[in-house]
């Protein structure tokens, strides 16, 4: 038992004298501070994920108008299929001004709904973020003619891609609609 105190209390002179007049202090924060640098470099990186997600649905939550949100899921619709096309575009435009009612140059709103629904992200986030507006303000009525439209549109080209038709099922099942009959 002697020998194992007289052991443990050389370790601990040569702990203190390495701290004192060593550079055991230096050793020590140096440690203590990359620790904090990790620490604190893991925080940064969560905070600018958030800060990214929410600038990515600024867009979205600044809509307060069903026809422009009706926009927006047309203009997702049409860029699953890639980059909206000429032919998808007038049509489009041609929503915003007879169907939507919208005054002024429809190349505008349009153009404002695409980079909402390319900066929006994936299209369950889309959906998530204008579902509530869509079901606190759009009457049975206009939501079968948005979904019209989206078949309308989807039907371009061939026919509904998988993705469109999945978006389609998709807000379909969130508002609380049959599936269609194929």
């Amino acid at each position: 038992m002697p020998v194992i105190v007289a052991i443990i209390g050389a370790l601990m002179s040569g702990l203190m004298m390495w701290m004192i007049w060593g550079n055991g202090i230096e050793v020590v924060n140096a440690w203590l501070d990359g620790r904090s640098g990790k620490a604190k470099a893991k925080r940064d990186a969560i905070a600018i994920a958030d800060a990214r997600e929410k600038a990515a649905k600024a867009p979205l939550r600044s809509i307060g108008d069903p026809r422009d949100a009706a926009l927006v899921l047309l203009s997702k619709l049409a860029l699953l299929r890639g980059d909206i096309t000429a032919e998808q575009n007038v049509l489009l435009s041609r929503f915003v001004t007879t169907r939507f009612g919208f005054e002024g140059k429809p190349e505008h709103r349009t153009a404002w709904a695409a980079f909402t629904a390319r900066s929006g992200g994936e299209t369950e986030i889309i959906v998530a973020e204008l579902l509530p507006l869509l079901l606190e303000t759009l009457p049975p009525e206009a939501l079968d003619d948005l979904f019209l439209m989206m078949d309308e549109l989807a039907g371009m080209h061939g026919g509904a891609t998988e993705a469109q038709a999945h978006l389609i099922e998709h807000l379909g099942r969130k508002l609380g609609r049959p599936p269609a009959a194929e």
